[in-house]
């Protein structure tokens, strides 16, 4: 029998339930998924979180979307209900081979990046508000460097930063964000390193999908990941854990 893939959802919210959805369905079988979110569904989630219904309302996201996914097929599917924080990132990224990141802040994009490059895990990034988003794949383990989140956003930043909590997200947008994360999150798995360094960007308006190469950049601490410290402060700006 041939090795499960252990892929690590960070967030089960608009971007995390298509993108579960999607690669469960394309890969069934051969996933085991561990999805970490401490959220109850809302009423206000329904238009683009997939995975719930009406009478979801209340209870435990990621107890519910684990049902779901394993409802969809022969698929191994762990829930737990909390967030990805420094204190307990190590622990959670071991034995994984892949994580989704779908969180809806800064802090916890940059921590899962830091996080999964001491760890050398891959990682497919995304992100999305109002009429836009964007996605990405980085393979720490890729020679010479790949392009990670710090080499395109360099670091969490601080003030206000508008974010879908904000201003809003249409449904369809995440949708076909969270489509693009199953994608690259299956061409990882599969070997296909094709998509690293490049920045895949949605909008929706428009009805534009384009694609911009980028370079690592020089100096990214993620060049040299066993100097990082997970310390909480180091992801406080836009989000206090």
């Amino acid at each position: 029998m041939s090795k499960l893939h252990h892929v690590l959802f960070v967030g089960m919210g608009g971007l995390g339930c298509p993108a579960a959805r999607a690669l469960v369905l394309a890969m069934g079988s051969e996933l085991a998924l561990t999805i970490l979110d401490d959220d109850v569904v809302d009423e206000t989630n329904l238009h683009r979180q997939v995975l719930f219904e009406d009478g979801d309302v209340g209870r435990a996201k990621a107890d519910t979307a684990a049902a779901r996914l394993s409802a969809l097929g022969d698929v191994e599917v762990h829930a737990r209900r909390e967030r990805f924080e420094p204190s307990t990132a190590r622990a959670r990224l071991d034995g994984v081979d892949l994580v989704v990141e779908g969180a809806d802040n800064f802090a916890t994009k940059f921590l899962v990046a830091d996080a999964c490059a001491l760890a050398r895990v891959p990682v497919v990034h995304a992100g999305a508000v109002g009429w836009n988003g964007w996605a990405l794949a980085t393979d720490p383990r890729a020679l010479p460097h790949a392009p990670c989140l710090r080499c395109v956003f360099e670091d969490v930043p601080g003030g206000d930063v508008p974010t879908c909590a904000d201003v809003g997200v249409l449904g369809a947008v995440v949708g076909v964000l969270g489509a693009l994360q199953a994608k690259l999150a299956r061409a990882l798995l599969r070997g296909d390193d094709a998509w690293l360094g490049r920045v895949l960007h949605y909008r929706a308006l428009e009805g534009r999908l384009r694609s911009a190469n980028v370079r690592a950049r020089a100096g990214c601490p993620l060049d040299h990941p066993h100097d990082l410290d997970l310390r909480p402060e180091r992801y406080a700006p836009s989000c206090a854990f």
